[in-house]
């Protein structure tokens, strides 16, 4: 993880918010998506399957958490 990443897990944390593992960056937009927005870099479509199943399990997981655990 890049330095400046980490240092800002505190600062994420103060404002409640909650990090995942997955990401995805793209490096070079042009080469990565059409003029049309089509993705065209095969190699995303892993990354970005990854990014979103963890993120919609983090957000249930989340959400079932604060419906039935009490911080009291």
């Amino acid at each position: 993880m890049p330095q400046d990443v980490q240092n800002l897990l505190p600062v994420m944390r103060e404002l409640g918010l909650v990090t995942i593992f997955w990401d995805v960056n793209f490096s070079s937009e042009q080469k990565a998506f059409s003029a049309e927005g089509e993705l065209l870099e095969e190699s995303y479509k892993w990354r970005i399957d990854k990014f979103l199943k963890e993120l919609i399990w983090m957000a249930k997981t989340l959400r079932h958490g604060r419906e039935r655990i009490s911080l009291e």
